[in-house]
């Protein structure tokens, strides 16, 4: 065994936490820019890497700074991810004290179950179900558009809680609560009204229907430009159009 390796490496990591400290007794005018530029580039690093991939290092990198300049902001990656999730909420920074300490991970959750419960709504999907008669094209364009904006608006959190599920296991149930539960488990129920097709039959439409709408209204925008696959390009309106009258046509054959 090498004790002068494993010396060295106790000595840095030491040294690594002594200024650690160092910095979070210097006091830290909170500047509200630098918070935001921080909270944008750790939603970048964790909607990339996922949460156990992404070192403080990454985030660091995305700012033009020094890695130990963010524990002047905030104290573990654990609350630069809480900052992160607070952007995606669209809570203020003004006020925050700096540096923001280490949130338990359920309170970090917490707050974005939260923000989704207020944000993500399905208004035409639960009219649809409760009408008592069967759904109609024009009931499942509605639930297309309707699924299509909220995708396109709530990309950035849907992206980070997706890649994040694996390894924080709170993000990954409530990743199944917004897509894979309630809501698939809703369609397929409006679509049973009129149909005779089994339900696993069903679910298999649902999911197809829903991916197609998800790579036009999220995937494709990931990254730093719009891929296309070789579609030639259309304005956004024409795409939305064209993704939800898809939508419509594929869920309408289960009744066939």
């Amino acid at each position: 065994m090498n004790h002068s390796f494993i010396l060295c490496r106790g000595e840095d990591e030491k040294r690594v936490e002594m200024q650690k400290t160092e910095m979070r007794r210097r006091k830290v005018r909170p500047n509200t820019e630098r918070f935001e530029q921080i909270a944008e580039a750790a939603i970048a690093c964790f909607s990339e890497l996922g949460y156990r991939r992404t070192q403080v290092a990454d985030i660091a990198k995305q700012t033009g700074a020094a890695a130990g300049t963010l524990y002047l902001y905030a104290e573990s990656k654990e609350a630069l991810l809480h900052l992160a999730i607070m952007r995606l909420c669209g809570l203020p920074f003004e006020g925050l004290a700096a540096p923001l300490p280490t949130p338990p991970i359920g309170e970090t959750v917490a707050l974005l179950r939260t923000a989704v419960g207020q944000r993500i709504r399905w208004p035409a999907l639960d009219a649809a179900l409760a009408r008592p008669s069967a759904r109609t094209r024009q009931d499942l364009t509605a639930i297309g558009l309707e699924l299509y904006d909220t995708l396109a608006a709530e990309r950035r959190a849907i992206w980070l809680i997706d890649r994040c599920s694996l390894d924080i296991p709170e993000l990954g149930e409530l990743h199944r609560d917004i897509m894979h539960g309630g809501y698939l488990s809703a369609l397929i129920r409006l679509l049973e009204k009129q149909s005779d097709w089994p339900t696993e039959r069903i679910a298999i439409a649902v999911r197809a229907a829903l991916e197609m709408v998800a790579w036009t209204a999220m995937h494709r925008r990931r990254g730093d430009r719009l891929h296309t696959d070789g579609i030639t390009p259309a304005n956004e309106s024409e795409i939305r159009d064209v993704a939800t009258r898809c939508f419509a046509a594929a869920l309408t054959v289960v009744s066939d």
